[in-house]
């Protein structure tokens, strides 16, 4: 089947973040039951600073996922047009030996059929036991060309193709002409920017929210191990108000 554009954070699930927000809530919770003049906090860890990370983690979270449903949505609009590339090129090459093309010139077209689809014509060698330093397989990785701009690519090839065949110039089927053909192609092509666009800004999206949430000298998980610290110097490592702040979760998924 054909790739689809899938930036690396794209496939990460979004549960443990949610997690760790629930868990800025539960820091928030239980500073409020200690005595700000036993912690003696710095301004950063006074109890409006940690009041003010919730609202904060919660717009960074919201924009991840709200980056997450554009990519989602684009995606599928380039897929679902991506995916009948190879159809309608295939049909496109049936039209053209309708019209008596000579036998050579739609074997040259099947060609770029054979590209869209990631097939090839001889069969993939075989790895050869009696050579264990070389994989033989791997001489024909590279004909597959599946990510969906080469397909784009093979498809506006055989535009090219058969727009230099006469025979193709009787061609009068809906959606098959060359300019129709072209206009398709053209729509894909736009399409599958618009989905590389939107995968960087959710990418942007999730490396701004991975920096606020633990990645930043002043990040969340920063802020909270020191908070710990905090509670530990003033009330004791055996002391029941470190065990509650210490019990509290804070980790990059």
């Amino acid at each position: 089947m054909p790739t689809t554009t899938n930036p690396n954070p794209v496939s990460r699930s979004e549960t443990g973040h949610a997690k760790f927000i629930e868990s800025i809530e539960r820091l928030i919770a239980a500073d409020a039951t200690l005595d700000p003049l036993k912690l003696k906090p710095p301004a950063d860890l006074k109890s409006s600073s940690l009041a003010a990370l919730l609202p904060e983690a919660n717009t960074r979270h919201t924009q991840v996922g709200n980056a997450k449903a554009d990519w989602r949505t684009v995606t599928l609009d380039r897929q679902t047009d991506a995916d009948q590339l190879d159809r309608r090129a295939a049909q496109a090459v049936a039209l053209l030996e309708a019209q008596g093309a000579r036998a050579e010139t739609i074997e040259d077209a099947r060609s770029y059929v054979r590209k869209l689809r990631g097939d090839r014509k001889k069969a993939k060698p075989k790895d050869d036991a009696a050579t264990p330093n070389l994989d033989e397989s791997d001489a024909g990785i590279s004909v597959s060309q599946q990510s969906n701009a080469a397909r784009i690519a093979a498809f506006s090839e055989l535009i090219d193709f058969l727009e230099a065949q006469s025979q193709y110039a009787a061609v009068t089927n809906p959606g098959y002409t060359v300019a129709e053909l072209r206009a398709f192609a053209d729509s894909v092509r736009a399409k599958h920017t618009v989905s590389i666009a939107a995968a960087a800004a959710l990418a942007s999206d999730r490396g701004k929210r991975d920096a606020f949430f633990y990645t930043d000298s002043k990040s969340v998980l920063a802020l909270a191990k020191r908070y710990k610290k905090l509670v530990f110097g003033a009330y004791g490592a055996n002391s029941p108000e470190y065990a509650l702040v210490n019990s509290i979760p804070f980790q990059k998924p």
